[in-house]
């Protein structure tokens, strides 16, 4: 096991810290995203939004059920490849600790988080990206892709394009409002009770199951789990939270500042 604590200090450059705290969650959040290969309304969701992460693919692996992983810029994540703790030290100063059994990922985490590119989600899918992901929908076993409605008109709906795409654009939406969230509670001044100044904190998984996309997060190793969900009204859930109420103030300050 190799274990790597860095610490990263912006106070001559505090412009900048914004911009790296975002990059290394959406880095996180993207490497942490899976689906089971097994459900195709999952597969297919997944497949809209990994086509829509400039650079990302995806690979098959099995952890018991055969699941989907990210492959981004060349490299292929898992549950296993790659640990990371964020903890904000100071006003513009940020300590990353990176783990794994892997030593060469420890240091490929922390070129692909410093480095100058930009990581883009939310853009409109390439052609050859849909392409090298068609292969995913072809399960001779099963019926046309539908979804059970579970409202009073419950009945079986065919998924559309549109609703795919609309979707996948939503949980964009929702993920940019976390990382933001997370950003402004990560920052405020231990004086508030809400704030998560000086705490660890870590994205321990990204699921999507059908097209609601759970997102499990540790805070000084507390799991809190919020559920993402495209049709429904409020969109952000809380299944799962400590006894601080970290999940409702997240949930509750993605919907006071983003507007969801």
């Amino acid at each position: 096991m190799t274990i790597e604590v860095i610490q990263y200090n912006f106070e001559e450059h505090p412009e900048q810290f914004s911009t790296y705290f975002k990059k290394v969650m959406k880095l996180l959040i993207v490497s942490k995203l899976n689906c089971i290969e097994t459900n195709r309304l999952s597969v297919k969701y997944f497949q809209a939004l990994v086509s829509r992460i400039e650079g990302c693919d995806f690979h098959s692996i099995k952890y018991g059920k055969p699941m989907l992983f990210t492959k981004f810029l060349g490299y292929e994540f898992n549950y296993h490849t790659v640990r990371v703790i964020i903890k904000t030290v100071d006003r513009f100063a940020i300590e990353i600790s990176i783990e794994s059994i892997i030593q060469e990922f420890v240091k490929t985490f922390d070129e692909l988080s410093s480095d100058a590119r930009e990581i883009k989600w939310n853009v409109t899918p390439s052609s050859d990206n849909v392409q090298k992901q068609s292969p995913l929908t072809r399960f001779p076993d099963v019926q046309p892709i539908e979804e059970r409605g579970g409202g009073e008109n419950s009945a079986s709906q065919i998924v559309s394009k549109d609703e795919e795409k609309e979707g996948a654009k939503i949980i964009f939406h929702l993920l940019d409002s976390l990382v933001g969230s997370l950003y402004i509670l990560m920052n405020l001044s231990k004086k508030d009770q809400s704030s998560l100044l000086g705490k660890n904190v870590e994205i321990k998984d990204v699921s999507l199951t059908r097209r609601i996309l759970n997102m499990e997060i540790l805070v000084d190793n507390e799991t809190i789990i919020l559920d993402f969900n495209s049709k429904t009204r409020n969109k952000v859930f809380v299944s799962l939270d400590n006894e601080k109420k970290v999940g409702e103030t997240i949930k509750n300050l993605m919907l006071q500042n983003y507007a969801i």
